[in-house]
């Protein structure tokens, strides 16, 4: 679901745009190379826009929601958890979940 975002320069992680706050996130150094061969820094990363006021909670949600898809994609993952324990699906969510929490007490420490 997640698509990488690119900035030439080391990307903000709190940015208003739009009358939302993005929170850009998993910003990795890359290389790019033009069209002579020559090649560039440049950084990717992920980034969820949040409306109103940004808290920790707001900022796991909106990660879990763009990794996942939407709320009924989460809660069928953790239904089918339920009806049929061990779903690799599940462990993955349960993984992405952990790095939503990590990221949120980067941003909100």
């Amino acid at each position: 679901m997640r698509v990488k975002h690119g900035s030439d320069t080391y990307p903000e992680i709190i940015v208003k745009s739009a009358g939302k706050t993005q929170v850009r996130y998993d910003i990795e150094e890359t290389e790019f190379e033009e069209m002579d061969g020559t090649k560039r820094a440049c950084y990717d990363f992920s980034y969820v826009a949040i409306e109103g006021e940004l808290t920790r909670a707001k900022i796991i949600d909106a990660i879990i929601a763009d990794e996942i898809g939407s709320k009924d994609a989460e809660l069928a993952l953790i239904n089918n958890e339920l009806a049929s324990p061990g779903t690799a699906e599940y462990a993955a969510y349960q993984a992405v979940r952990t790095h939503a929490k990590e990221i949120a007490a980067e941003v909100l420490p």
